[in-house]
């Protein structure tokens, strides 16, 4: 049993904790020290005292009412008759309440069968709302009144047809799309290579013609101006060596070809719409690589990896914001179409040799140190590649089935080609050796060694 101390409205119990923690208090305060940890002790003292003052008289706290017209899942066999009880048992509660509660004194309910009910220091207010939801029914009511009712309908199967008793509508469907794809005739010399690979369903072989369709449209939306004549800072040479340690990188973290090409297209659409200073170069290149590692790579590297390969010329802070304000730039729209998807499309379809696209890879991954080809059209440039590799390689001419999934004639790549041509032809610079010497391993059959002839003929 608990007394009252009338003079501070303590118990026998909290006086006791109080003596008890003054002696403590007196016994840490040591001669030589100062009071500063004494008053910090005392301040905690009095804050628990309040704390057990509040506990002590504070109300016992209302369990919420639960809404009937939502219905309790877990209590979903529960009688209505309980439901009730406990409700005229809260209503005597409240009124014994009301009367008592001048008296200070505690009010203490029994019902039989029915577990104590905390009460509030107010009395609830019932109001017609409240009326309405107890008289909706409850959701598992609900569910078994319309599964008793559908259950006769549904008995009744011989009103309905499915699609495996061949129902009239689905027939008519389906002859129609037969009759769709028995129609579609391919070109002379072309061979439905959808077809072939419908049964992987990594190849999307339904909606891979209408994806890279898609992408031809795109390229319109992500426009790259020539901008070395609006960069004061920055020269021709200065992007090479840029693309050149862009791709030392992406060899280094083993990164994805599609990363280094979108990488090396963000630069690209950021340089054309901001000018910058040269000190912020290689931050532009390091961000655009951090930006294309979150799109396309599985396990991106950190932060502190893309700083560590700028030798710690940045800080943290910097590259965040450039990703930001790069993001900003472009519109947070990452979906570039990219002349490596393009070829590596075109190449699938005409059955090339892993060979001969490797060398279509080579003379593509050379086009991205050109400046001159920046607003070029990637699709063109994935065709045209693939177009010289395999005149390069074999003699060969643009096939019929090329033309059919590219999209593009020979004569629209006779431009693009020469161009490629003249790139590859040229004597390979010893500060910008990265991709040379990339593809001149054996990982890549040495295709960087193949002999370029002096004059094509197309």
């Amino acid at each position: 049993m608990t007394t009252r101390n009338s003079k501070r409205g303590l118990s026998t119990r909290d006086t006791n904790t109080v003596h008890t923690q003054n002696e403590n208090l007196t016994r840490l305060h040591m001669p030589g020290k100062t009071g500063a940890k004494l008053d910090l002790l005392k301040n905690t003292t009095t804050k628990v005292l309040r704390l057990k003052r509040k506990a002590t008289n504070a109300p016992e706290e209302k369990i919420p009412k639960k809404r009937s017209a939502f219905g309790d899942i877990t209590n979903a066999l529960e009688k209505k008759n309980e439901t009730v009880k406990l409700k005229q048992v809260r209503g005597i509660a409240t009124t014994k309440f009301s009367s008592q509660n001048s008296k200070n004194t505690k009010v203490k309910l029994t019902a039989s069968k029915c577990p104590p009910v905390p009460v509030a220091p107010s009395a609830p207010v019932v109001d017609e709302q409240d009326n309405f939801c107890d008289a909706l029914p409850s959701s598992h009511e609900t569910f078994f009144s319309s599964q008793e009712s559908n259950k006769t309908e549904l008995d009744e199967s011989a009103a309905y047809t499915t699609a495996s008793e061949e129902s009239p509508v689905i027939q008519k469907v389906n002859t129609g799309l037969k009759v769709i794809k028995e129609e579609a005739v391919f070109p002379e010399g072309v061979v439905d290579f959808d077809k072939e690979t419908k049964d992987d369903p990594f190849a999307v072989s339904d909606y891979v013609m209408d994806i890279f369709s898609y992408y031809k449209e795109r390229e319109a939306i992500f426009p790259v101006n020539k901008y070395i004549e609006n960069q004061p800072d920055i020269s021709r040479s200065m992007r090479i060596i840029l693309v050149d340690w862009m791709v030392e990188v992406q060899e280094s973290f083993e990164l994805n070809h599609e990363t280094l090409y979108l990488a090396v297209k963000l630069v690209d659409l950021y340089l054309s719409k901001v000018v910058i200073k040269r000190e912020s170069l290689q931050l532009v290149g390091s961000t655009a690589l951090f930006i294309a590692c979150k799109f396309d790579e599985r396990v991106p590297p950190y932060v502190d990896d893309f700083l560590y390969i700028c030798d710690d010329a940045y800080k943290r802070r910097e590259l965040i914001l450039m990703e930001m304000k790069m993001l900003k730039t472009i519109g947070f729209d990452l979906g570039i179409p990219l002349s490596y998807r393009f070829l590596r499309r075109f190449a699938r379809c005409a059955k090339v040799s892993m060979e001969d696209l490797t060398f279509a890879r080579y003379i593509l991954e050379m086009s991205l140190m050109e400046y001159d080809l920046i607003d070029a059209s990637d699709s063109m440039l994935g065709a045209s590649a693939l177009y010289l590799a395999l005149k390069i390689k074999h003699s060969t001419d643009w096939t019929p089935c090329l033309e059919y999934y590219s999209g593009y004639k020979k004569e629209d790549l006779y431009h693009m080609v020469h161009v490629l041509h003249n790139m590859v032809s040229q004597q390979p610079k010893s500060h910008i050796m990265t991709i040379r010497n990339k593809y001149s391993h054996k990982v890549f059959f040495e295709v960087a060694k193949t002999e370029i002839p002096e004059d094509l003929e197309i």
